[in-house]
């Protein structure tokens, strides 16, 4: 049965987005992480690791925290990126036909 928890749905992906590791060991990395911190910041973490093209967790849960700090400075900067480009003022006077 499959867990649509938030915390299940965070396994998923990190067995997902690392397959390389063994699954057993990614999951516990994550069990691990959670236990330490909140659910946002381990998710932060993780996609942060997924972003950087890690192939494992094991820098994320190392004991001097550097790839945490990394993974979750590189999570909230994908976070902030702008999600679509503006357009010029121009184009956007035109489409509302107030100049030709």
């Amino acid at each position: 049965m499959a867990d649509h928890s938030p915390r299940g749905a965070l396994m998923g992906f990190a067995r997902q987005h690392f397959p390389q590791a063994p699954s057993g060991e990614t999951c516990s990395i994550v069990a691990q992480l959670l236990r330490k911190w909140p659910l946002r910041e381990v998710e932060a973490m993780v996609k942060g690791a997924a972003l950087l093209g890690w192939t494992h967790l094991r820098s994320v849960n190392s004991k001097e925290g550097l790839g945490r700090r990394w993974a979750m400075t590189r999570y909230w900067d994908e976070q902030k990126k702008p999600k679509h480009v503006l357009e010029s003022l121009g184009q956007v006077l035109q489409a509302k036909g107030l100049v030709k």
